[in-house]
């Protein structure tokens, strides 16, 4: 193991158990071993891998991010550079200066934007994925930094002792798996007292459409991955006439005025990851607010206040406009 592999695995140090009985682990150069019940967890391309065995609706996600994030420079928001320092303090509403020092967790990093913003804040940061092509790019964008390590594992099976993390973030992930409150309270207890917890969850809003979205689904579904990521391209519409009648009824895009093949290829990737999962529920501000509290978190925020106040506005676009994005402090 060389010294800056070294560096990233000694994070580990005092975090890790078994994630599927507890017990304590053991840290050789290839694998970890569990000393309770001597399962074999092992360590591939310099990442920890501690992924248990898949249920079909999680190896349905994992295919289906897998080739997602696979796709990342296909998007815009998705490429590497210090202008993501900036947009997620716009995103979480903490100050600059608040990262310094603390260790957080991404669960569910994806391609690890946010992991590598948050690092070059001054966290120290642990980043998890489900998918091989998430924890791949992430550990490569990020090899350099001493302060990152990555890890492929499971929101149900988190590798992890409890209140471990001075901040949880967990972003548009906790919606994609079979049960999102059993999701949320496998994250929520990671956070240390006073610490902070970061989520992103779709909203309940418009039943017409989600009902239309998701017969839609079905079928998109029935097609392996790269041809339904071929297939989104036909859900970008030129016509405006169209496209404002197709929008009443399904998740669709407007072609951008530029043109730009970025612009085009990014809303592509969104409306991928809108159509592709098995798994996308919908939840109201009142919902993710009692998961909070019953973890005992307070000073709850909403990152993206209530933008709708009307019945007919809530039951069209959602009260904060389709996504639900909070954090608290833990009691």
């Amino acid at each position: 193991m060389n010294p800056h592999t070294l560096k990233q695995r000694t994070i580990l140090a005092g975090l890790l158990v078994c994630p599927l009985c507890r017990g304590e682990l053991k840290e050789g150069a290839e694998q970890y071993e569990c000393l309770n019940c001597h399962r074999i967890y092992p360590v591939q391309d310099n990442i920890p891998r501690f992924l248990p065995d898949l249920s079909d609706g999680e190896q349905q996600v994992k295919r289906s991010f897998n080739l997602e994030h696979s796709r990342y420079l296909d998007s815009h928001y998705l490429h590497f550079t210090p202008r993501l320092t900036q947009q997620w303090l716009d995103e979480i509403q903490l100050p600059a200066e608040w990262f310094k020092g603390k260790i957080v967790l991404d669960a569910g990093c994806g391609s690890g934007r946010w992991t590598y913003a948050m690092a070059q804040l001054g966290a120290t940061v642990v980043a998890i994925d489900l998918t091989d092509a998430g924890v791949e790019i992430t550990h490569r964008a990020t090899a350099q930094l001493e302060n990152v390590t990555v890890l492929q594992a499971s929101v149900f099976h988190l590798p992890f002792r409890p209140e471990s993390f001075d901040l949880v973030v967990s972003w548009g992930v906790l919606h994609h798996t079979p049960n999102t409150r059993a999701a949320f309270g496998r994250v929520a207890p990671l956070v240390k007292k006073g610490g902070q917890l970061y989520t992103m969850f779709y909203e309940k809003h418009n039943p017409v459409k989600y009902f239309f979205t998701d017969l839609l689904r079905g079928a998109l579904r029935t097609l392996p991955e790269d041809r339904r990521y071929t297939a989104c391209r036909q859900l970008i519409i030129k016509n405006n006439l169209l496209y404002r009648l197709l929008a009443q009824l399904v998740i669709c895009a407007p072609y951008p005025p530029s043109g730009d093949p970025l612009e085009v290829s990014t809303l592509q990737l969104g409306l991928y990851d809108a159509y592709a999962p098995v798994f996308n529920h919908l939840h109201t501000r009142r919902e993710v607010t009692s998961w909070f509290q019953d973890f005992r978190f307070d000073h709850l925020t909403l990152t993206k206040p209530v933008r709708h106040t009307t019945w007919r506005d809530k039951f069209k676009y959602g009260e904060c406009g389709g996504s639900i994005n909070m954090r608290g402090v833990r009691s």
